[in-house]
């Protein structure tokens, strides 16, 4: 299951140790949890959302491609036209209207969302410029971002659905 912990966790200043404390489980656990290679029991999920201040909801999410699956929903896909001088406004514009990038090419990005209102969340989108080291690459998926591609080694694009909504109601 994917979750917000780690942004909610480091916002408060917690290391793993003071949140797995708060919870009541190992700090094996609570990192278990974290990285998405262990689920919790609904109490448990239940006990880490209060631990926030917040909803169940704001801390965990289902992937968006099973959720489609599940509910045999379909995709809308548009390409906006784009240049290196207006292209980080089109991808804000487009993700605050909760447009996915799934694809670029020279002068255009292509996005999809869900048909189905109810199914979209918003983007946001990170653009490095330039060459990109490995370790700054690694930084940025841990923070959440999900590397989409280069282009021609000038241009690096990174997305990631919005925390902030989330985050802001989730907030001591």
């Amino acid at each position: 299951m994917k979750n917000y912990i780690r942004t909610l966790r480091t916002a408060r200043s917690w290391s793993q140790a003071d949140f797995a404390e708060r919870l009541g489980v190992s700090r094996q656990t609570a990192s278990a949890i974290e990285s998405g290679k262990s689920d919790p029991s609904l109490p448990l999920a239940l006990r880490i959302a209060w631990v926030f201040g917040a909803a169940v909801e704001d801390v965990f999410y289902a992937d968006l491609e099973e959720k489609m699956a599940i509910l045999n929903a379909t995709w809308a896909y548009k390409n906006r036209l784009a240049t290196a001088f207006d292209e980080v406004g089109v991808l804000e514009s487009m993700g605050a209207d909760h447009w996915e990038l799934v694809g670029f090419g020279v002068g255009f990005l292509r996005f999809r969302r869900p048909e189905d209102e109810s199914l979209r969340v918003r983007w946001d989108y990170r653009r490095v410029d330039g060459p990109m080291a490995s370790a700054e690459r690694a930084a940025l998926e841990s923070g959440g971002w999900t590397f989409c591609g280069s282009w021609m080694a000038l241009f690096h694009y990174f997305k990631r659905r919005s925390i902030n909504e989330n985050y802001e109601r989730a907030r001591p």
